[in-house]
């Protein structure tokens, strides 16, 4: 853990983490557009056409962007307020906490989880799996990515912003998935991220 930051039952890390990137919508927009692209284009491949396909933790929206342009109907969640006027203007949004989803059960035809749950403590992190994993249909696509480069807590992250993070092991990441109930199809790990391919 950083010395220089709380430990994470002192403060709700989550919280946190996600106000810091409040004051800096239009700079995170610029610096994430294209990130994701190659795991997005191998999830999109899985996808029957105009797919309904929860966006969980959309951030400004990006890849609800990438859905819409190939026909699908996305749905962002993210805990950032902040965030939800520029996704909205892609898709319907809520805002929610992933580990505890305002949406039905059984409501998406795939799910896609780029980087959002890498502020969330081990155990917080399984309960919003099992969110993912409950509001997923049966066969749904479902991918969900991690840091796996770092050291746990906290640490200034780009383009700006001191947050906390949970750091995976491709290994643990892939155990988590499968024990909230998906069916794990394909672990791809690099450039510090593992993204697990799996179904509902």
């Amino acid at each position: 853990m950083d010395p220089d930051g709380p430990e994470p039952d002192q403060v709700d890390v989550v919280a946190a983490s996600v106000a810091t990137y409040s004051d800096h919508v239009e700079l995170f927009t610029a610096f994430s557009a294209a990130a994701a692209a190659a795991p997005f284009a191998r999830f999109a491949a899985q996808l029957s056409p105009g797919s309904t396909v929860l966006d969980a933790g959309c951030g400004p929206g990006r890849d609800l962007a990438r859905l819409a342009a190939l026909g699908h109907r996305g749905v962002g969640v993210d805990l950032n307020g902040p965030f939800s006027a520029p996704a909205r203007a892609h898709a319907p949004i809520a805002r929610g906490d992933l580990r505890a989803l305002p949406l039905a059960s059984c409501s998406f035809d795939a799910v896609w989880a780029s980087a959002s749950l890498i502020h969330l403590p081990g155990e917080q992190a399984a309960r919003a799996l099992r969110e993912l994993s409950r509001v997923a249909r049966p066969g749904a696509p479902v991918h969900v990515s991690v840091k796996t480069a770092g050291a746990t807590g906290w640490a200034e992250d780009m383009p700006t912003g001191r947050r906390w993070f949970h750091i995976w092991t491709a290994d643990a990441f892939s155990r988590a998935v499968a024990e909230a109930g998906f069916s794990v199809h394909e672990v791809t790990h690099e450039r510090g991220w593992v993204t697990v391919s799996a179904g509902a």
